[in-house]
């Protein structure tokens, strides 16, 4: 199998190096390394120039975008231009161990119903200092493979794991056997975790095989002191995303009929509660009152809700956001962030 290391790099100059290094340091060496950056407006992309000038035996190659496209965008471009049967995802602020190819090369080795693997991960700072453990499997300590054909009712896809990309890696066939990722989704884990659920499984290792820094700039970390319409950009990225697995169930389903059984029935409804769970997030954060916005999305979750006490949990924080002037979320978000 041959492997590509995809490095998404965007305002990465202080990390970027780190991240590099760890992709050519390999035990198991990548047949190539694809780092694409995301018109960064600081100095990443002439770091990762000079080091592929420094490191001319290794398989690394540059493509920089003209405008920033996002994660989803910059990781399509590179998927369509990868080779590898395996693709691995690294954030350029992120390091990868040096057996984390090797271990899940083997891994997709032996098992050919495996589409996905997801590792737990190593918690740095921006020191690079560790500061606990990123718990993909949600605290299981033995290999586990997901599927959506054994999807019970009611029960999210992922069933309260985490897709992670930046520990992730994927068959090709993930990105190849569908539609390309659309633009304006806020992250290609979910998506290709739930493809490739569809395929076969999904797993998850309780070993650490990534280095995730979190630092203020993260797409999934942040300060918390964002609050009010810039956020309702990103729930609108989140609900998107829920609708790019909803269309790629629907597309797999119409050609594959009967093959899943009634677990792609049940994801797609998690999904659709999920979708208005994000649109209500979003409706709350809008500028103004969107009231209407906000009581449709109650509505559909009121619809897929499979209790009420899934209702009750999912909908009252996004009703205080809605009724809470900005300025007074953003002072108790900058509260709760303070060390």
């Amino acid at each position: 199998m041959k492997t590509s290391i995809i490095v998404l790099a965007y305002k990465h100059e202080r990390y970027v190096l780190e991240a590099l290094r760890s992709a050519v340091g390999q035990t198991l060496k990548a047949d190539e390394i694809i780092v694409i950056d995301d018109a960064s407006p600081d100095a990443t992309p002439k770091i990762v120039e000079a080091f592929i000038r420094e490191n001319p035996s290794a398989p690394l190659r540059l493509i920089r975008n003209e405008r920033n496209l996002g994660v989803t965008g910059s990781f399509a471009r590179a998927v369509a231009v990868a080779a590898g049967d395996v693709i691995f995802g690294l954030a350029g602020d992120d390091v990868s161990m040096p057996n984390r190819l090797k271990v899940v090369h083997d891994y997709l080795s032996s098992r050919p119903a495996t589409f996905a693997v997801v590792s737990n991960a190593l918690i740095i700072d921006e020191t690079s200092s560790p500061s606990g453990m990123l718990d993909n499997c949600a605290g299981c300590l033995t290999p586990t493979a997901l599927s959506v054909a054994d999807l019970a009712p009611g029960e999210h896809f992922l069933r309260s794991r985490s897709s992670c990309g930046a520990a992730a890696a994927y068959r090709a066939e993930v990105f190849r056997s569908f539609s390309p990722l659309r633009d304006g989704l806020y992250a290609e884990d979910d998506p290709a975790a739930f493809r490739a659920m569809l395929l076969g499984t999904c797993d998850f290792l309780p070993e650490p095989l990534v280095h995730w820094r979190r630092h203020a700039n993260n797409l999934s970390h942040g300060t918390g002191s964002r609050r009010g319409p810039e956020m309702a950009v990103h729930y609108r990225k989140c609900e998107a995303m829920v609708d790019q697995m909803i269309a790629d169930a629907v597309e797999w389903k119409s050609r594959h009929e009967g093959r899943l059984g009634p677990g792609i029935d049940h994801a797609v409804s998690s999904l659709r509660f999920h979708k208005a769970k994000w649109a209500l997030w979003a409706a709350a954060h809008e500028k103004g009152l969107s009231f209407a916005d906000f009581f449709s999305a109650a509505k559909d979750m009121a619809e897929r809700r499979t209790s009420l006490y899934e209702f009750m949990k999912e909908t009252w924080r996004p009703t205080v956001r809605m009724f809470m002037p900005f300025p007074l979320q953003r002072a108790m978000a900058s509260f709760r962030s303070r060390p």
